[in-house]
């Protein structure tokens, strides 16, 4: 399935917009966020950091999250495994 495609399935699923896009970031180990707000889930993921998740897998993984009703959140690796940190609005 296409990125494009993937992104509306995931729209249709959770009934709102998604914002999708790359970042760079100084952070070594910060592999992504999500952002849910009222109307839109703003993702955005670190493209270009060396490593096990990066890139379409580390995209289709943070599409899944959303897509199963998980909240706002960060993304981190550690030892080869991806790690969510609850946002404070969330309760950590």
């Amino acid at each position: 399935m296409d990125i494009d495609a993937r992104i509306a399935q995931v729209e249709e699923a959770v009934g709102k917009r998604l914002i999708v896009r790359s970042v760079r970031t100084p952070e070594r180990d910060l592999r992504g966020w999500v952002e849910v707000r009222p109307s839109v889930v703003v993702i955005e993921y670190a493209e270009e950091l060396p490593g096990y998740f990066w890139g379409y897998e580390l995209l289709e993984r943070l599409l899944e999250w959303v897509e199963e009703g998980g909240g706002s959140a960060w993304f981190y690796e550690s030892n080869g495994r991806l790690i969510r940190v609850a946002s404070r609005e969330e309760g950590t």
